[in-house]
């Protein structure tokens, strides 16, 4: 069995199964259980030594189900009722390499009875029914795709934002509590969104930790400056690709340990092995769902719960927790809406980032490139801008609200950082005609050239730092406020003023006193002084599709050199079996798998050299536990000691 081209062929070891399987079936085995491929394996006989260690073979039984495992318990210990494991059972076990043809049917590996445990209690041969609910795809999608942009747009924010301010990173390596409320007010969402869209970003490679000033912060990466420049819906799916292939666990941010103490978004220990195929498992579930149906609300999740415990029922502990969150989190991101699958959520699933992006591209709205300046000093954007013109509107403006239309207010002091970094008055004139179409209204247009009048009519250089005016009565009336005592200044000429206090600190304490000075270089010119946006070292991480390429590519190459190594075995002496330690733990383990005596060269503690005829009952922790017919009983010989094995009869 184990296949069905192999019902009536039967095999002596499972490597010699693995040496007559298609190309096809052997790729199919290294996908399914890709611990086997990496290192690739020099030949079949080395991957059948593979894939029987205890550590494979425990991986390998995580992903059977419920019916999978009662027929594995039944093939390995009831032999009654072994006829009546199904035959695609049969067939699944087989593909695994769990199962191999023996001469007296479906074997399973020898270590598989000692790794079982006890069999489920009241197995089932179908998976429990998921609770549904009539769902209109309209609906679904439309859910999804606006979870999609406000993910993509609050990301954006909080970077922002902590490129300019970021926050401590805890000696630990997490986010502070205290940062994270921040956040979560910042982008108003509750604190395990904002730990959720915090632990994506810093998945995709656009946040990490660096110290500029010495301190740890965490900021945003050279990553963040590419990923800005991408279209929403590639922005999109960089963030849920992230998330589908992290093993880390937003949902434990806020939690307490065993000793009381609080888990922190971004600190390390925060991850379980399983999560990564708990979300492909919720998922791929509910991409079977007919087009139309959704998870039902209240009972949808529970039922989630039930058919994963049945697809995975070998972790019980944490499957709730798991399910839950994949759900929770997923709809978050806009990859489920109203549960359910949309088309874009269901591409990302399959696998396809490219046709998932171009499906939300289709439905998100086209950014803008323009506003509606208002007569309250306001321009609204009814839509996503574009990147180069939000950027230059955040440089003259203030966002007021968000939400499907953001709000942009328009001050003194937005104007003045706009000109801070070089703008002109005629240039903000000309910017502002360009991108509204409302005509400027006058309060504006007044706004603009009055900030433009006052700035830089006073000027800062260094003296430690001097300051200068034509304007004698601005000198005078500066050295007059009580607000300047702490700042050392003394007029050393009536339009020169001179000054203790270091450049940078007298520019903000000026600048709160509500001068607007600017600062003069050597030469005498305007020195502009844009505010500093800082960037951490982008991590190295595989852009979305990659892994799933590099994956492809190492198993296609894994399986080349398995069939290179049964070629040049192929060719071996037939008396020599094995001569190296790895070759001599495939043939133990063969001898094992097909219950055969074999004879081993053996080194003793004194260096003698012997052959010594025996039958391999186990192999763990480098050293085989056999019968030994010369003192007839069981040994324990050390696997690094073994020069050499060949069967006993001398058949290769």
């Amino acid at each position: 069995m184990c296949g069905v081209g192999e019902a009536s062929t039967t095999y002596r070891s499972l490597a010699e199964q693995l040496r007559g399987w298609p190309e096809g079936r052997l790729v199919a085995l290294l996908r399914a259980r890709p611990d086997l491929a990496t290192p690739a394996p020099s030949d079949s006989s080395a991957l059948a030594s593979r894939a029987a260690t205890r550590a494979s073979v425990l991986r390998a039984l995580d992903l059977l189900t419920q019916a999978e495992l009662a027929g594995l318990h039944a093939l390995a210990h009831d032999a009654e009722t072994r006829g009546d494991v199904p035959a695609a059972t049969v067939d699944r076990l087989g593909a695994l390499a769990l199962v191999w043809s023996a001469p007296g049917g479906p074997r399973p590996l020898s270590v598989v009875a000692d790794l079982l445990g006890p069999p489920p209690s009241t197995p089932t041969d179908s998976p429990p029914p998921l609770a549904t609910v009539e769902q209109p795809e309209d609906r679904t999608t439309r859910t999804a795709v606006g979870a999609a942009f406000d993910v993509v747009r609050r990301v954006e924010v909080l970077l922002d934002e902590w490129g300019r301010t970021p926050p401590g990173a805890l000696r630990s390596g997490g986010l502070g509590v205290r940062d994270l409320r921040a956040a979560a007010r910042l982008l108003q969402v509750e604190e395990p969104v904002a730990a959720l869209l915090v632990e994506v970003a810093a998945e995709a490679g656009l946040l990490a930790v660096a110290s500029p000033t010495g301190a740890e912060v965490w900021l945003p990466t050279g990553a963040y400056d590419e990923w800005c420049r991408l279209d929403p819906a590639h922005r999109w799916v960089e963030l849920a690709t992230a998330w589908l292939r992290t093993a880390r666990l937003p949902g434990l941010v806020g939690s307490k340990d065993a000793s009381g103490r609080t888990a922190n978004a971004l600190a390390p220990g925060l991850v379980d092995s399983h999560a990564v195929d708990s979300r492909a498992l919720v998922l791929g579930t509910l991409a079977e769902l007919p087009a139309g149906l959704a998870l039902a609300s209240g009972t949808g999740v529970p039922s989630l719960v039930a058919r994963a415990s049945w697809l995975r029922p070998r972790r019980p502990a944490t499957q709730e927790r798991l399910v839950g969150w994949a759900v929770s989190e997923a709809t978050e991101l806009g990859v489920l809406g109203l549960g359910a699958l949309p088309e874009a959520g269901r591409l990302l699933v399959a696998g396809e980032p490219a046709a998932a992006a171009a499906a939300l591209a289709a439905l998100l709205p086209a950014p803008l490139d323009h506003v509606l300046v208002q007569a309250d000093l306001t321009a609204v954007a009814p839509g996503p801008l574009l990147p180069d013109l939000a950027a230059r509107l955040h440089q003259v403006a203030d966002v007021e609200s968000r939400g499907g239309a953001t709000v942009f207010r328009f001050s003194s002091a937005s104007v003045r950082r706009a000109l801070d970094v070089g703008w002109s008055a005629a240039d903000l004139h000309e910017f502002l005609a360009s991108v509204s179409r409302t005509p400027v209204p006058q309060p504006l247009s007044y706004l603009v050239d009055d900030t433009a009048r006052t700035h830089g009519t006073l000027r800062l250089g260094w003296a430690e730092a001097f300051l200068r005016c034509a304007d004698e009565s601005v000198l005078t009336a500066l050295l007059s406020h009580r607000g300047v005592e702490h700042l050392g200044l003394r007029l050393i000429a009536p339009t020169v003023v001179v000054s203790t206090t270091p450049v940078d600190e007298l520019l903000t304490a000026l600048r709160e006193l509500g001068a607007a000075p600017v600062v003069e270089g050597p030469d005498g010119t305007v020195h502009l002084a844009a505010a500093p946006v800082r960037r951490a070292r982008t991590p190295r991480r595989a852009a979305p599709g990659r892994d799933a390429a590099r994956d492809a590519a190492a198993v296609t190459a894994a399986a080349a050199s398995i069939r290179a190594g049964d070629r040049a075995a192929a060719n071996r002496p037939p008396q020599l079996v094995a001569s190296t330690p790895a070759d001599a733990l495939a043939a133990l383990r063969q001898a094992i798998e097909a219950g055969t005596t074999v004879v081993v060269g053996y080194v003793d503690n004194h260096g003698v050299t012997s052959e010594r005829v025996i039958e391999p009952r186990t192999v763990d922790g480098g050293q085989v536990t056999a019968y030994d017919h010369r003192v007839q009983d069981l040994r324990g010989l050390a696997v690094h000691r073994i020069t050499s094995v060949r069967p006993a009869s001398g058949r290769s």
